[in-house]
């Protein structure tokens, strides 16, 4: 079987392409975020976790997670949760954000060292390293999210 040289051509042009896209492929995926094993950003903010197993996997998806834990019934939690998400969409791609009610999961709070609510515990390879108590204000909470960030050097990912 021969080719005619236009075919050849062709073909080879074609290989080129996948093999350029595979590679792009690749380099993408190691590149685009060495903080995030997932696309966290796709989550759309926050990861409401109303299982162990699904806490962990969501603490586990970046090295850097902030976990605000809530209650049911607590005024301050309600008028954090907004403030959290917001914060969470907006830096999404750099860490993950994870919520738990600790009413219906105590043993996160308790693994935590978390005896109020609302509290925004910081993870940083699936150990806390801070812990903030009570209602924070968006720009406040924003500047802190955002220091914490640069200091991990997650902030360019």
């Amino acid at each position: 079987m021969s080719l005619e040289p236009n075919e050849n051509n062709e073909i080879q042009e074609i290989l080129d392409k996948l093999s350029q896209n595979i590679v792009s492929r690749m380099e993408n995926r190691v590149n685009v975020n060495r903080c995030c094993r997932a696309d966290v950003s796709r989550l759309g903010g926050v990861v409401i976790a109303k299982s162990y197993e699904e806490f962990i996997n969501a603490v586990s998806m970046c090295r850097l997670a902030f976990v605000l834990i809530t209650t049911t019934h607590c005024p301050y939690c309600y008028m954090f949760k907004p403030v959290f998400a917001k914060v969470a969409k907006l830096y999404g791609g750099k860490a993950v954000f994870v919520e738990v009610n600790a009413d219906y999961m105590p043993e996160v709070a308790w693994s935590l060292n978390v005896f109020s609510t609302p509290t925004t515990v910081v993870l940083l390879d699936k150990r806390p390293v801070d812990a903030v108590v009570g209602y924070v204000p968006f720009n406040s909470f924003s500047d802190y999210v955002g220091e914490i960030i640069n200091r991990v050097g997650c902030a360019n990912t």
